[in-house]
């Protein structure tokens, strides 16, 4: 590597460096066992001083198995480190390689995907891990991290580095047959992927995705699903293509209102009844129910930002009430300190975070009602939504509890998808909440929401992010070469968009530097399907 001009430390190389070759050799050596991290100071360059942790890699210990040249996580879930660890970051170990190279001589060589999460907002910081191996030994473990969808207002741009100690613990597991019948299983549920070059011939949307905005690599991943065919642009870093682009997780921001927001309470409609969205939140929330200014607001009014309660996105309501609280309850006692606005109930647009949390600790008071204690309204989503439509994974920023017990998701924010679980998300909604033939959502409550049919929904107000708001989707009208088109999206900060265009096309752009100008984006793809009579 070449010494940086200026730097002290060595460039960051190419990413994709870190996957197997083609003209690489099966690993000589399986593995199969237990690797541990400890704390470990990171090379992270920032223009500020760094949050408490913020520069440390946590120490935390994952389980592989390989199978036909894959190294696999044991555990897919998310890795809270919390309790063992001095780091600002929580972890998600993805599927990597295994392979040999002639002049390693005796040692294998292996690399695998990760991300690094913070505790507050959900943002995903995109890294690669390498090693080389023997039956029972282990070299150090290079980690580097070159792209990230965070907060790039707040210096978050990072190009993160570490060399890690780690230890070996080979073991055979008694369930490896299972991992690997589950994992094989979700490789063939993936959505068909073909690259974005072969619908787009002219390289137009290509070159969108591309295009430089603040950084090099400003869009982590861009894709469109045609006919439900998934057509990928390859996911780019600031060094290079990222190597495991299945892996590859992305802090989504208030996409999370719509993508587990709205599919939470859609699923409960459908298994419930709609008459959930006209249930009071003052009877599930107990701390709300003397504040004036949640008398007569239903579920569907939190759904929709209508409930007239003094909130915004400014941090005296978000990050001071929501984003710092510690716990569900803390969180709700919070949010009960804030006043009333004059209109009422389902009279004026407001968006506010808060108010999805509050749609999160209404529903999990509602299911325990019907279903029992110990019931946990997300495991069932998680159960009768996502597992049949093959995005179990899919992770969710949870509340932090003292006492060690389950959290509540924030709904608001947090959601950290691959492209491949916001794709299968995205066509249950397009297809009216149907999946397999089976009814999972809500149908007229998914059609409402993506503008399907006669409710127009609520006026935003002049709103730049759009015109109209229904059941957390906003709408706009974007002017193309042949007519206007109605486009219903999910948004989320920094510039997260998943688009649902008349032709049945939908568009995922996931991003971190702002750019929210979707008309040119829109363009592009109608000119690959077009909505126009």
């Amino acid at each position: 590597m070449e010494q940086t001009p200026g730097a002290d430390t060595l460039a960051l190389l190419d990413m994709s460096h870190f996957s197997r070759p083609e003209w690489a050799l099966e690993a000589t050596h399986r593995f199969s066992g237990t690797v541990s991290f400890t704390d470990t100071e990171l090379t992270f360059p920032i223009d500020r001083e760094p949050y408490s942790g913020e520069k440390v890699f946590p120490g935390f210990t994952i389980d592989f198995v390989t199978h036909e040249g894959e190294l696999i996580p044991v555990e897919k879930d998310i890795i809270y480190t919390r309790h063992q660890s001095n780091s600002f970051w929580d972890v998600i170990v993805g599927t990597g390689d295994v392979w040999h190279e002639e002049a390693d001589g005796a040692w294998s060589r292996a690399s695998f995907p990760l991300t690094l999460t913070d505790r507050y907002m959900g943002q995903a910081r995109n890294c690669v891990a390498t090693f080389v191996y023997k039956p029972a030994e282990i070299s150090d473990v290079y980690v580097q991290c070159s792209q990230e969808t965070a907060d790039i207002t707040a210096d978050q741009v990072g190009n993160m580095r570490a060399m890690l100690e780690a230890e070996y613990h080979p073991t055979s597991y008694p369930n490896v047959e299972k991992v690997i019948e589950d994992h094989d299983d979700q490789r063939k549920e993936r959505v068909p992927v073909l690259p974005i070059n072969s619908v787009d011939t002219s390289t137009s949307v290509g070159h969108y995705f591309d295009a430089f905005r603040r950084t090099n690599a400003p869009i982590s991943v861009g894709a469109v699903i045609i006919d439900d065919t998934l057509y990928r642009h390859p996911p780019t870093t600031r060094h290079g293509r990222y190597p495991y682009p299945h892996e590859m997780r992305h802090g989504v921001y208030s996409v999370t209102k719509s993508m587990a927001g709205a599919l939470a309470l859609f699923y409960f409609a459908e298994r419930y009844g709609e008459e959930i969205f006209d249930a009071p939140i003052t009877d599930y929330v107990p701390e709300l129910a003397d504040h004036p200014g949640w008398q007569g607001v239903t579920f569907g009014h939190t759904l929709n930002m209508v409930t007239g309660v003094e909130a915004s996105e400014e941090a005296e309501h978000l990050l001071n009430i929501l984003v710092l609280a510690r716990g569900a309850e803390e969180a709700i006692q919070n949010i009960a300190t804030l006043g009333d606005y004059p209109e009422g109930p389902g009279e004026q647009f407001n968006y506010a975070s808060t108010n999805f949390f509050v749609l999160s600790y209404a529903l999990q008071n509602y299911v325990r009602r019907k279903e029992g204690e110990g019931v946990y309204y997300w495991d069932l989503v998680r159960e009768n939504v996502l597992a049949p439509i093959g995005a179990e994974d899919f992770h969710l920023l949870h509340t932090v509890e003292v006492d060690g017990s389950q959290g509540l998701p924030i709904l608001a924010y947090g959601a950290l998808p691959t492209l491949d679980e916001a794709a299968k998300i995205a066509l249950l909604f397009s297809n009216a909440g149907s999946h397999d033939g089976r009814q999972l959502l809500h149908r007229e409550k998914t059609r409402e929401a993506l503008g399907r049919t006669a409710w127009a929904g609520y006026s935003t107000g002049g709103d730049d992010r759009g015109m109209r708001y229904r059941h957390s989707f906003w709408s706009t009208r974007v002017r193309t070469s042949e007519c206007t088109v109605e486009v219903v999206y999910m948004l989320g900060y920094g510039g997260n968009y998943v688009l649902f265009l008349p032709s049945g096309a939908v568009v995922l752009r996931f991003m971190d530097e702002h750019d929210y100008d979707l008309s040119a984006l829109v363009q592009k793809i109608e000119a690959l399907k077009s909505s126009c009579p």
